[in-house]
């Protein structure tokens, strides 16, 4: 079985882009304009790998947890 990914959606200055991160990555999965379609793909990610989302503000802070996605 292979091993949970946790993912958490924040807000990255610098592009001015909603980032989807793996957690324990330094690299970003994806960037977005908006940060319901960095939801969408962060959902999507972790679907497959059975882990949870980690919604942040644009200041940084949890603001949403999405229930663990059931791996299909």
């Amino acid at each position: 079985m292979a091993l949970m990914s946790n993912y958490t959606v924040f807000y990255d200055e610098v592009s001015g882009k909603w980032v989807v991160r793996r957690h324990g990555s330094v690299k970003k999965s994806d960037d977005f304009d908006t940060q319901a379609k960095a939801i969408e793909r962060a959902k999507e990610l972790a679907k497959k790998s059975g882990g949870n989302v980690n919604i942040k503000s644009k200041v940084g802070k949890v603001r949403a947890k999405a229930l663990k996605a059931k791996k299909k």
